[in-house]
């Protein structure tokens, strides 16, 4: 009996600790629209398109307008933190459930030189992933070697949100967020729509530039390129078309850091040229129907409102649909 209850008492004391690493969990985890796109993309449904980037992309592509012009289906998995490491598998992902087409890759030069934060939404992509043999291999390229209470303790990352997590709890047991109701989303600022486009509404916030990271040729981080090369191999093995596109930002940004903007461009296209792969800067291509002064914009860094997403979205289903 004595022998019994050395063995039972550590793994009770097991399970205790896992249960309450699991309800720190629940309760410091802030809502992910990546959690909403994922159960889209897993729902079955074969999607032809794929858009994968920041949350310029988030903002700017209406895949439902898209789809008007190409004919095929597609889903917005871009998101604001999204590297191209990420980018890679959740098309890695997408490939395992589906079968898409064509990938079109929203390149914003400020992440090919910014390292990943260790925040809150360092594995926030991560751990939306079904268990997987990808998402084992986005967890030894994300997470081994790294800190080892991001992998024991995953709430360390967002441990901030421990200082409140009742309301947060709360709406996580709700019906709309549970259910993966769209709702769940719509504020004054922003709707969430089925498809992962993000619409933001016009309001009277004032406008900043806090956000914006210039893109520098001597920061180039190599695993950027690394993982774009992996990207474009990935589309080549499965018979997937690779486009890449930059979304255009406010003129006042553009005038205001002129020179910047000019040498991202000459690199990408060039780069872009030797790689074989179509790239389409909206910056530099001539859109009568878009509004590029601040005006269509919610800040200066280039997350666009809803009304000029959706002109945006009529120019990028044209150009997709070779019209």
């Amino acid at each position: 009996m004595h022998n019994f209850k050395k063995l039972v008492s550590p793994v009770i004391l097991m399970i205790i600790i896992i249960c309450v690493n699991e309800m720190l969990c629940f309760a410091a985890k802030p809502y992910s629209f990546f959690r909403f796109d994922m159960h889209n993309l897993e729902n079955g449904e074969e999607y032809t398109d794929i858009f994968v980037g920041t949350s310029h992309g988030k903002a700017a592509i209406a895949p439902e307008v898209v789809d008007q012009y190409t004919g095929g289906n597609s889903i917005n998995m871009c998101l604001g933190g999204e590297y191209l490491s990420d980018s890679y598998f959740i098309v890695k992902e997408a490939i395992r459930v589906g079968h898409p087409k064509r990938v079109v890759y929203e390149l914003d030069p400020g992440y090919w030189v910014a390292e990943k934060s260790k925040g809150a939404e360092y594995r926030e992509m991560y751990d939306e992933f079904p268990k997987s043999l990808v998402k084992a291999e986005y967890y030894h390229q994300l997470l081994w070697g790294q800190d080892w209470r991001m992998t024991i303790f995953p709430w360390y990352l967002c441990r901030t949100g421990l200082k409140n997590p009742f309301e947060r709890i709360k709406t996580k047991l709700g019906e709309a967020y549970k259910n993966f109701d769209d709702s769940f989303w719509n504020s004054d600022v922003q709707n969430y729509g089925g498809k992962g486009h993000v619409s933001i509404h016009r309001t009277d916030a004032v406008k900043t530039e806090d956000n914006l990271k210039l893109w520098d040729r001597q920061e180039i981080l190599p695993e950027v390129k690394e993982y774009f090369e992996k990207l474009k191999k990935l589309c080549e093995e499965n018979n997937i078309e690779l486009v890449v596109i930059t979304t255009p930002i406010p003129q006042e940004t553009m005038e205001k850091y002129q020179d910047n903007f000019e040498e991202a461009n000459a690199y990408f296209a060039e780069y872009m040229a030797k790689q074989g792969i179509p790239y389409y800067n909206y910056n530099y291509i001539d859109t009568e129907s878009l509004d590029k002064s601040l005006n269509g914009f919610s800040d200066y860094e280039g997350h666009m409102y809803e009304d000029e997403a959706e002109r945006f979205s009529v120019e990028l289903g044209k150009m997709l649909a070779g019209k």
